[in-house]
């Protein structure tokens, strides 16, 4: 893979981060089955790095006078990591991203209006160049606009929406107090982003009924490349648009021992840049754990496709047992059936069983649902039915965990059942 040794030997020399990394070991690195013979790079290291040299760290290896702009990774697992682009990383972000969201279903005539926030991380600004890119139309709404969105979809003729996945039933809410219903302004087309649950059939078939529209998910790092994948709706999984700019391994999470990349891979996904030039990473421990397929999809696509189904950072001790929020809501997609769901965590450390909320019809047998998340996480839970709609969406993101150590303001309906059950 001479674009894999092209970029090692630009990294060793052009960044002092790198060059000691690769010290001795980049000639032993041919091709990408190789390069578990490398470190791994960690954002916490990129952290200290841009600590002590502000703003991008010794891992910079681009000039700054090439950079044409800065973003700062959202924080939401610590401080956030700044993130430089030349013009050529600005080009290769948008063409990932636009063929990720033809992938998810945009077309040139589709004028779409970009509902993320247009801050500091890479959603804002660089997803809407990534939608440009797809031939869409954008139009540029950002967060808190959900009012004038509702009058301008008709005037606009707006077709598209892309923004978490909370907030199409936040918005859907917001029409009908304004005696608007969804469907009747006609879009075609909700993408989403930044938030786990687009893989809930229950949760899909709520808005794709509710609006009238498909739904596709589409999977992204700011510090990577900012979209990277899309759902095509034939198969499972998101489809990876960076292999002429990434290189994907599986490793396993507690060991970091290599998982080899085959259809049903299992692990922590680990990243290396090709043809990244201002802040490109090595072996990057990205925290997401997923599921990879490699056979092709029934779309015709053959690139790998992923599913995300945790993050480390997220993980619930809960006495010897580890348990990922997203690992439980993995089980509770393959029930159709149910909607969303919450966590509830008791204790600290963790009292079990984990209490899980979930959006049900009356019929469902909760204790069933109990054995299928002890048999697949390991831990022990109590299931509680909720109406289907009992649980609050957002304009952004819906917290999914809760931990009453740190005083985390609970859902009205689970509040409701709780102070019930107590009594």
């Amino acid at each position: 893979m001479s674009a894999l040794r092209d970029q090692l030997e630009y990294l060793e020399g052009s960044s002092p981060f790198y060059a000691e990394r690769l010290r001795g070991l980049r000639e032993h690195v041919r091709t990408a089955a190789d390069l578990p013979r490398l470190p791994f790079t960690t954002k916490e290291e990129l952290r200290e790095g841009q600590r002590r040299e502000p703003p991008l760290g010794p891992h910079l290896c681009a000039p700054s006078e090439r950079l044409v702009r800065i973003h700062v990774t959202s924080g939401t697992t610590g401080e956030p990591v700044a993130v430089g682009f030349t013009q050529r990383d600005h080009e290769a972000n948008s063409a990932l991203g636009g063929e990720a969201f033809r992938i998810a279903g945009l077309r040139s005539d589709d004028i779409i209006a970009h509902c993320l926030n247009y801050a500091l991380y890479a959603g804002g600004i660089a997803d809407h160049m990534a939608l440009e890119a797809s031939g869409a139309t954008v139009v540029p709404v950002g967060t808190g606009q959900s009012r004038r969105l509702l009058e301008l979809i008709p005037r606009l003729r707006i077709t598209a929406i892309f923004g978490t996945l909370s907030f199409p039933a936040y918005l859907a809410g917001r029409a009908r107090e304004a005696g608007i219903e969804p469907r009747e302004l006609g879009l075609r087309h909700i993408v989403t982003a930044g938030e786990p649950g687009a893989g809930l059939a229950a949760v899909r078939q709520e808005i794709e009924e509710g609006w009238g529209a498909t739904v596709a998910d589409t999977f992204g790092m700011s510090d990577m490349w900012s979209t990277m994948g899309g759902a095509c709706g034939e198969g499972e999984g998101l489809h990876l648009t960076g292999g002429g700019h990434a290189v994907l391994e599986v490793v396993d999470p507690d060991t970091g021992d290599s998982v080899e990349l085959e259809d049903g891979a299992t692990g922590e996904l680990v990243w290396t840049h090709l043809r990244r030039e201002a802040s490109p990473l090595l072996r990057y421990r990205s925290g997401d754990l997923a599921h990879v397929w490699t056979s092709p999809c029934a779309c015709g696509r053959a690139e790998p496709r992923i599913r995300i189904d945790g993050r480390r950072d997220d993980m619930l001790r809960v006495q010897a047992v580890n348990v990922y929020p997203q690992a439980i809501g993995a089980v509770l997609a393959a029930d159709s059936r149910l909607g969303r769901h919450c966590v509830v965590a008791d204790g600290d450390p963790i009292v079990p069983p984990l209490s899980v909320y979930v959006e049900a019809p009356a019929r469902i047998d909760m204790g069933g649902l109990e054995g299928r998340l002890r048999a697949g996480l390991g831990a022990r839970f109590v299931v509680t039915r909720l109406e289907p709609g009992s649980l609050p969406v957002a304009e952004h993101k819906t917290r999914i965990v809760h931990r009453t150590a740190r005083g985390d303001v609970l859902p009205q309906a689970v509040e409701t059942v709780r102070r019930e059950t107590a009594t």
